[in-house]
């Protein structure tokens, strides 16, 4: 069949068309053929089909597109229509595969996955106690025992006084040995201000970042 034959038999199946779309159905396929070229004519006549079929593919165009869309080489088509036909199908799928077993899939992972967290967050929580339990303890430790230091040192240079009036030479030890416990106190008693004035605040706030770092993410880390 030739480019003659074949086109008005095409125009004879769409008389049941509008004019305005059977002439410009019939100027679309022309202007076609003519930028394909004489040498590519009879190619391009055969990819289109037989008459009967295009005229079928441009009717069923026409009817579900309401005419808003335009004539191609495979029939009458509305590319929006089309995208918008798409993308409802796969709204609808996405939809129906999360609204099964997506959604029973992520709730048995988080009833799964609860004992866990539940014991990671338990496990931190209980070192981040004992880690300040530790601290406080080794404050209150390192108190302690400035004093007790010091106070042993008071007795020490007391004894020593009373002794320098009967045994200069032991009153003398023990003044020195006073002295000397009394330097150890005196380190005990400044590693206490260091720890309660730097080191133990500098740790609270690095464990309450640490913590609010997990809890809150970026915001942890701004606070």
């Amino acid at each position: 069949m030739n480019r003659l034959e074949f086109m008005q038999r095409l125009e004879a199946l769409l008389s049941d068309i509008s004019r305005s779309e059977r002439e410009e159905a019939l100027q679309y396929y022309n202007d076609y053929l003519n930028d394909a070229g004489v040498e590519n004519e009879q190619e391009v006549l055969d990819a289109m089909g037989t008459p009967e079929q295009l005229a079928k593919v441009i009717k069923e165009g026409l009817d579900d597109n309401g005419g808003q869309g335009e004539f191609t080489e495979t029939g009458y088509h509305n590319e929006a229509y089309e995208e918008e036909v798409k993308n409802e199908v796969v709204k609808k799928e996405e939809k129906k595969r999360l609204s099964g077993g997506m959604i029973a899939l992520i709730v048995i992972l988080c009833i799964l996955a609860m004992p866990m967290l539940v014991a990671a967050l338990s496990g931190i929580f209980g070192a981040g106690v004992g880690i300040l339990g530790g601290l406080l303890g080794l404050f209150v430790g390192t108190a302690a025992m400035g004093i007790a230091l010091f106070v042993v040192a008071l007795l020490l240079i007391g004894f020593g006084i009373g002794e320098l009036f009967v045994l200069p030479l032991v009153g003398v030890c023990l003044i020195g040995a006073g002295i000397l416990v009394a330097g150890l106190s005196m380190f005990f008693i400044w590693i206490t201000v260091w720890l309660w004035g730097t080191a133990f605040p500098w740790i609270i706030r690095t464990v309450v970042n640490f913590f609010s770092r997990i809890l809150h993410g970026k915001k942890g880390e701004a606070a």
